[in-house]
Parts: structure tokens; sequence; C-alpha cells
């Protein structure tokens, strides 16, 4: 058994669990930290998963956004589902969509959340879409 005269200060505690790192697991990466995504020929939209890690369990709530996205049924639809949770290990999941309009495009896909000390935490990936070639 040891004991110790110390413990770690909130401050300490806050600023040990704030990171948050946006990946697209299933794309290409590049040399600049870019991902591509190849959009499907014959489809409407091609789909990836985008993972959020904060390293912190708790279910904090991770808001996602994109830089671009569509008009449907005049309301604006954004590249990305706006939310999700994290799990007991602290990563949270999206959906990436793409549709053909964005081919050629980069899209910044963004995301944040707030941890235990109201500390704004986030990050951002960019993913190029790329037409689907058969050859």
């Amino acid at each position: 058994m040891i004991i110790g005269c110390s413990s770690p200060t909130k401050e300490e505690t806050c600023e040990a669990n704030t990171f948050l790192e946006v990946t697209a697991p299933s794309l290409t990466l590049d040399e600049n930290n870019i991902y591509h995504i190849e959009f499907l020929d014959g489809y409407t939209q091609t789909f990836s998963t985008l993972d959020g890690n904060t390293g912190v369990g708790n279910f904090h709530k991770v808001y996602w956004g994109s830089d671009k996205g569509i008009i449907y049924g005049g309301e604006a639809v954004s590249c990305v589902n706006s939310a999700s949770y994290t799990d007991e290990n602290g990563m949270s999941h999206t959906v990436f969509s793409a549709w053909e309009i964005l081919i050629g495009d980069t899209i910044t896909v963004y995301a944040g959340y707030t941890n235990d000390c109201n500390v704004e935490v986030k990050d951002s990936i960019k993913i190029v879409i790329e037409n689907y070639n058969c050859d």
C-alpha cells in the first residue's frame, strides 16, 4: 500500500483529458494528412464512418459539422450526422456522406465536445471526393 501527500488538482485533471482526434479509418490518408473517398458510380451517395477519440468515457456528446453539403427539400444538409455520444472508451462515430455534385471538392469535417471541466475541445479532417474509375 502506497500513501502520498498530494493528489492531482482539478486543473491538472482537466488538462489531462482535453484531446480529440478525428480519423477516417476506412479511407485512404495521403502524405498531406488528407483523406480520400471514391464516389461509387451509379449511386446517389457514398458513405464512410468517421471516428472521434476523446480518450474519456463518461458518454460525452460530440458535435459534428462540415463546410459543405447540399440543399434537399429546401433544407441545408451537412455531409455528416450532427451529433453522437462517446462510448465507455471515449470513442464516438458518425457517418460521412458524399453526393455526386461534390466530386472534386475537398470537404472539411469538424468535431468538438466539452470536457468535464467545461473546456471545448475541437479537431477537424479534410476529405477529397474522387470519381470512381473502373479502369
